[in-house]
């Protein structure tokens, strides 16, 4: 015989066989079945000393209740699952780069800080005429120190847009209150 052990809730704990003149009494809650297969956890419950399939989980965001055996949404995972999205997105702006006069320039750490020094060698007179500084594409162009200056506050002007759109993103989902607002409530596509 092929049997299922459950627990109090109806929750699948064990599927086993045994042969047909076992005694199962022992082992608290058990239903023979006329097959395991394809029998789990993740895929059945017990009601009524019957078998029930798990009805299709609607989102991501819904975990099973076993007192109403039903999905309930969890808005708290839905609004980290959204708080994670934003963070994404605005990773991904940030790598993407900006385009200035024809040129498209990082807007990474890395290439800020890049100017600056290029911006602070120009203000001290340790560089004088023009500096080179390359683009997304690896083109090198000359640039002044006004020009750095320049390039350097667009940039940053930039990065700061999106950093506050992700901020305003972000905080808006504290005061969703549905599972659909707050999977509304992520950032652009």
């Amino acid at each position: 015989m092929q049997y299922i052990q459950y627990g109090d809730f109806g929750e699948v704990l064990c599927v086993g066989s045994a042969p047909d003149s076992a005694d199962l009494s022992s082992m608290g809650n058990t239903i023979t079945v006329g097959s395991i297969v394809g029998v789990g956890a993740e895929t059945h419950y017990v009601q009524n000393g019957e078998l029930v399939p798990f009805p299709a989980k609607p989102s991501p965001h819904h975990e099973w209740d076993w007192t109403t055996k039903s999905w309930l949404p969890n808005l708290d995972a839905a609004r980290e699952s959204q708080r994670q999205a934003w963070n994404a997105w605005r990773d991904r702006e940030l790598v993407a780069g900006y385009v200035h006069e024809g040129h498209r320039f990082h807007t990474n750490d890395g290439f800020m800080g890049e100017l600056h020094l290029l911006l602070k060698g120009h203000e001290e007179g340790l560089i004088t005429g023009t500096s080179s500084v390359r683009t997304m594409t690896n083109e090198v162009l000359q640039k002044t120190g006004a020009e750095i200056k320049t390039l350097l506050l667009i940039l940053g002007l930039h990065r700061q847009a999106i950093y506050q759109q992700s901020w305003v993103g972000k905080d808006a989902l504290a005061g969703l209150t549905t599972l659909e607002d707050i999977v509304a409530g992520g950032p652009p596509a």
